[in-house]
This record gives C-alpha cells, structure tokens and sequence, in this order.
C-alpha cells in the first residue's frame, strides 16, 4: 500500500526515535502486540522479535530511516508503540507498526504514522509505502489514512 505523505504528515514532538529504545524493551513490546495476531508465527518469541529489530537497523530492508522511525513511551518512559521505517527499494516503507495490546485503539499508530510522514515530508519523499498481511485488521486504518493497494497486492 502507497500513501502521499502530505496528506498524512503531523508532526509531533512527543515522540522519540525508534532506535533512541532499547532493543529488548522494543522486542518485548512487538512480542505483546503481534502475539495471537495473524502476524504472529508459531514459535515467535523475544529472541525472533530481537532479531528482526536489529536486521532492520542494520539495513537488512534497506536503509534504516531513523528521522521517520518513531517511538510513543507512556508516562514511565516505557514504549507503548512503534514504527520503524527503511528506504526499500528506493521508497520510504514502513516496515512495522505496532502498539501494546493494551493501548490498542487509542490513536497511537495513526499518531507514529503521520509522524512519520512528517519527518519523511521534511527529507524530500513524497510517498510512503507499507505491506500489510491480508486480513490484518489495520488495513481498514491503514486506508483510512490514505494508503491504497498497489498492483502487486
């Protein structure tokens, strides 16, 4: 899915860095979220989540984008949703949002992703894409906010 990041852009300087937390607290967060979802693969665990958050700084996805990867902490400082972003293939892509079970509803990820657009406005893009599995419950927000299928979905 491809949205304009004019339309999305908001900024909002609450916000950190998504590599500002520390690995384990962003693994243990993306574990709580995905977990039971239809993302989440039997036998995911901290190690896995560890893993693929360190695969993302490190470029596996192409260049991480730090200025537009994002992270909400609560009132103890704690990450309560996130949202890293790469330069895959030439194009800004979010590759992963996700928020606290129990923060789930409350506007977080609509907050990171018009951050994100922002911060990525700010650099010169002007689109942003992200992949989301069919039948993710997301994909009506991710539409809300914009985003429309591509021909390779």
């Amino acid at each position: 899915m491809v949205a304009s990041v004019t339309s999305l852009a908001l900024a909002d300087s609450s916000l950190v860095t998504f590599n500002s937390v520390d690995a384990r607290l962003s693994a243990a967060l993306m574990v709580d979220a995905y977990r039971g979802t239809i993302d989440w693969q039997d036998g995911d665990d901290e190690s896995v989540a560890l893993a693929e958050i360190e695969s993302t700084l490190a470029g596996e996805y192409g260049p991480f984008i730090e200025a537009a990867s994002l992270a909400a902490l609560d009132e103890a400082g704690q990450p309560v949703s996130e949202l890293a972003c790469s330069l895959f293939e030439g194009l800004p892509t979010i590759l992963f949002v996700y928020t606290a079970t129990a923060r789930k509803g409350t506007g977080l990820a609509t907050r990171l992703i018009r951050a994100s657009a922002a911060a990525l406005t700010e650099l010169g893009h002007q689109e942003v894409a992200l992949f989301v599995t069919a039948g993710n419950p997301a994909q009506g927000l991710y539409e809300r906010l914009g985003f429309r299928g591509s021909d390779a979905d």
